[in-house]
C-alpha cells in the first residue's frame, strides 16, 4: 500500500526556500497527503544541491502561519514537553511514516529521537526539516537560551537563536535540547470557530461558563477535570460538583470540542486531520467517532451537509456535496 506524507508540510519548505532565493520545485498535491516517496526524493534534491542548512530553517517561517489550526495549537504548548506531546499526536493524524519519541526529559532538558519502520530510518533531509521545525516551536512556546546538539557524538547545531552547522549524517536524528527557562510563548492566533467566548466578563462568572471559556481557548490541551480547577481557582470536587448539571466534565469537554470542531469545518477549507488535531482528538478515528456522537454525522458529512446548504441559501441548486480528500 502507498504511504504518504503531509502536503502541507512540504508547501512549508517550498514556501521558505522560495523566500530564501532557493530555486525548488515542491511535489503537487490535490489534498492534505501527497505521495511520500515523492516528499523525501524533493528533501534529498534539496539536501544535495544546497545542504541540511536551509531545510533547518525551514521553521523559522511558522511565525507567519499563527492563524493556522495546526500551528495554532502547537503554540499553545505550555511546556516543552506538553510541544512535544502534541507533536506527537498531530503525527498520528498525518499518518506520518516517521515519528519523534521521546527519550528523555527533564525541567530543562528533552532528548529526542527521529525513527522509523525498522530498517528504514529518516534519512539527513528529513531529520533536518522536523529538527528545525521543532526548534523554531520551541523558540516560540518560550523556552529560553534554547541549545540544540544532533547526532550519537553529539554537536551544537543551534544556539543563539540559529542554526550555525547541520547535524552529524550518523545518529542525525538523536537530538538534545537545553533551555535556561521558559517565558510566555508568542501570542497564537486563531480563526473564528464561531464559538461564543465566555471566559471574560460578565457572561462567564459562572464555572461552567468560565470552563467552556478555558477548553474553547486551547481545545487541544490535554485536559483534566483537576487542571481546570487549579485554573479556576477551585478544589477539583467543588469543580466536579457545579458541572455536574453541564453533563459532567467529560460532557462539557466534549461538545466544547465538537463545537470548535463544526466552526472549523462550516467556517474553513482545513483537512479534516488539522480540524481534529486541533481540537484535542486522540487521532482520525477519535474524532469521527465523537464527532458523529454528537451530532449523528461524520466531520466529512457534516462540512458536505453545510456547504450544500449554503450553496442552495445562494440560489446553486445544482450544487453537490463538497468534495474532500480525507487522510
Amino acid at each position: 500500500m502507498e504511504e504518504y506524507a503531509s502536503a502541507k508540510l512540504v508547501d512549508l519548505v517550498q514556501r521558505a526556500l522560495t523566500a530564501a532565493g532557493i530555486p525548488a520545485v515542491a511535489p503537487r498535491s490535490d489534498g492534505a497527503l501527497l505521495p511520500f516517496e515523492a516528499k523525501r526524493r524533493f528533501l534529498t534534491e534539496v539536501a544535495g544541491g544546497h545542504g541540511l542548512l536551509p531545510l533547518m530553517r525551514v521553521g523559522s517561517t511558522l511565525a507567519v502561519h499563527p492563524s493556522d489550526p495546526a500551528v495554532s495549537a502547537l503554540l499553545h504548548a505550555r511546556t516543552p514537553l506538553d510541544l512535544f506531546e502534541r507533536w506527537q499526536r498531530l503525527e498520528r493524524f498525518t499518518h506520518s511514516r516517521h515519528r519523534v519519541v521521546i527519550r528523555e526529559h527533564g525541567v530543562r532538558r528533552l532528548v529526542a529521537e527521529h525513527v522509523g519502520p525498522p530498517g528504514a530510518p529518516p534519512d539527513p533531509a528529513e531529520d533536518a526539516l522536523v529538527l528545525g521545525v521543532l526548534t523554531a516551536l520551541l523558540s516560540m512556546c518560550g523556552a529560553l537560551d534554547l541549545t540544540v546538539a544532533a547526532g550519537d557524538a553529539p554537536v551544537v547545531v543551534f544556539t543563539d537563536g540559529g542554526f550555525g552547522v547541520p547535524p552529524p549524517q550518523h545518529g542525525s536524528g538523536l537530538w538534545r535540547f537545553t533551555w535556561s527557562g521558559t517565558a510566555p510563548a508568542l501570542s497564537a492566533g486563531t480563526e473564528d470557530t464561531g464559538t461564543e467566548d465566555t471566559g471574560t466578563g460578565e457572561s462567564g462568572r459562572d464555572e461552567v461558563s468560565r470552563t467552556r471559556g478555558l477548553i474553547a481557548a486551547d481545545p487541544a490541551r490535554r485536559w483534566t477535570l483537576g487542571g481546570l480547577a487549579a485554573e479556576l481557582g477551585l478544589p477539583t470536587r467543588s469543580l466536579q460538583r457545579r458541572l455536574a448539571d453541564a453533563g459532567g466534565f467529560s460532557g462539557v469537554l466534549g461538545t466544547v470540542r465538537t463545537e470548535v470542531a463544526a466552526g472549523l469545518l462550516m467556517r474553513s477549507g482545513h483537512p479534516l486531520s488539522v480540524v481534529g488535531f486541533a481540537c484535542g482528538y486522540a487521532d482520525q478515528p477519535h474524532f469521527t467517532r465523537h464527532f458523529k456522537l454528537r451530532t449523528a454525522m461524520t466531520p466529512a458529512v457534516y462540512r458536505s451537509a453545510f456547504r450544500r446548504r449554503t450553496a442552495e441559501e445562494h440560489g446553486d441548486r445544482t450544487a453537490g456535496p463538497a468534495k474532500e480528500r480525507t487522510p
